[in-house]
């Protein structure tokens, strides 16, 4: 079977009508036009056959503003496509997804006068809604134009809707739809976002009783077998509770039914940890590594990691984009985290508030922190208002 290698026709822009658009903000169009004129236009943009855009209104204004007087297009003929006259074979390039999109778009009007004429109804006197049955002709017709399933086609249309209303925060998943060809992945992260919106803007917990959707707990370690002992090197600051003690505190009271726990850990106490995330009810994931720019202490080894166990139980919201398992990051005062610990936190698991267990750093208003040595802690405080299980010091 021989191949035919057809041009992509090319008509004049000033031929091209622009209609009424769903897009209100074009986004960077210098960073498009540039992108331009060092790889030239890499997809055409969609016309009907007597000129009108259907697709690409960001490619042409930036073509526009290159001086070009004409572009590449794919032609689509809305007609043939309605009356399923649009042939497998037809020629043309492949459509991205949000040139599908833009096709069930075009389609919808044309389907809502043919819905009108099929059931006898007055659908004008709904303008802003379009019948159900309407809806999903256009979209079984785009999907068949373009070779696309109609699900994939109806998760394309939800990224494109929210790239269209914010494009400075949904943009990139529209560029990563198009360039990839795929839907899932852009409309999975899409789906997340929105639920982490929706997570941030959730009233707040009771301080000191959550429920909390996030927790940060640093245990008071015993590092060494007699670290209460001032004679030997690297006597800890604060007085260590017990393993036994840790597997009763009573952590899950205090959190949400989808919760992330970060349990921090010392290299010497890993094995315990797990156990007791095990007795508090949660699932360990993973474990972040801070590696330190000086070294600590240790009996074997001198210390320069620590480790922090990210646990779940539930099914909690989590916005990964670039976050990896190392956080390279100064030390600071003892036993504090470091900062970029608390942002990554806050990237990747939306909470309204976040509870810091054994607190010794504040790192903004969003934090809850617990413990007789958390930041907020004046020496005129009730300890006594402290509960038994977040005391560090002897008192």
């Amino acid at each position: 079977m021989s191949v035919k290698v057809y041009e992509i026709p090319h008509i004049p822009i000033d031929e091209i009508r622009v209609g009424k658009r769903h897009r209100k903000d074009m986004g960077d169009l210098v960073e498009l036009a540039a992108s331009m004129v060092e790889l030239g236009l890499l997809q055409p943009v969609v016309v009907t056959p007597d000129g009108e855009l259907i697709a690409g209104e960001r490619r042409l204004l930036a073509a526009q503003k290159l001086g070009w007087s004409k572009i590449p297009v794919t032609i689509v003929d809305l007609d043939a496509v309605v009356a399923g006259e649009f042939a497998e074979n037809t020629v043309r390039k492949d459509f991205t997804l949000s040139e599908a999109v833009a096709i069930k778009r075009a389609l919808e009007p044309l389907e809502r006068v043919a819905a009108k004429g099929r059931q006898g109804t007055r659908t004008d006197q709904h303008p802003g809604k379009l019948p159900t049955s309407s809806k999903g002709r256009a979209a079984d017709k785009a999907a068949k134009a373009t070779g696309m399933a109609r699900r994939t086609l109806e998760k394309a249309e939800a990224v494109v809707d929210a790239a269209e209303a914010e494009p400075e925060r949904f943009g990139k998943l529209l560029a990563d739809m198009d360039r990839s060809g795929r839907a899932n992945g852009p409309f999975k992260r899409l789906r997340v976002m929105k639920q982490a919106e929706r997570i941030r803007a959730e009233p707040p917990p009771l301080p000191g009783s959550g429920p909390y959707r996030v927790i940060v707990c640093d245990l008071p370690w015993p590092y060494e077998k007699n670290d209460s002992d001032p004679s030997r090197r690297g006597a800890l600051p604060y007085l260590t509770g017990t393993i036994a003690e840790f597997h009763k505190l009573p952590v899950a009271a205090i959190a949400a039914p989808d919760c992330v726990l970060w349990l921090w850990t010392t290299n010497h106490c890993m094995r315990d940890a797990y156990a007791i995330l095990d007795a508090w009810g949660f699932e360990d994931k993973t474990v972040l590594t801070w590696a330190k720019h000086k070294m600590g202490n240790g009996d074997w080894l001198r210390g320069k990691t620590e480790h922090c166990i990210m646990a779940v139980r539930g099914k909690p919201v989590v916005t990964l984009t670039n976050q990896t398992t190392l956080l390279p990051a100064p030390v600071r005062g003892h036993s504090e985290k470091p900062v970029e610990f608390y942002e990554l936190v806050e990237s990747l698991c939306p909470a309204p508030r976040y509870a810091d267990l054994f607190s010794r750093y504040k790192h903004n208003d969003k934090w809850d922190c617990h413990g007789d040595q958390a930041p907020k802690l004046q020496e005129d405080d009730d300890l006594d208002d402290i509960p038994k299980f977040l005391r560090r010091d002897a008192s």
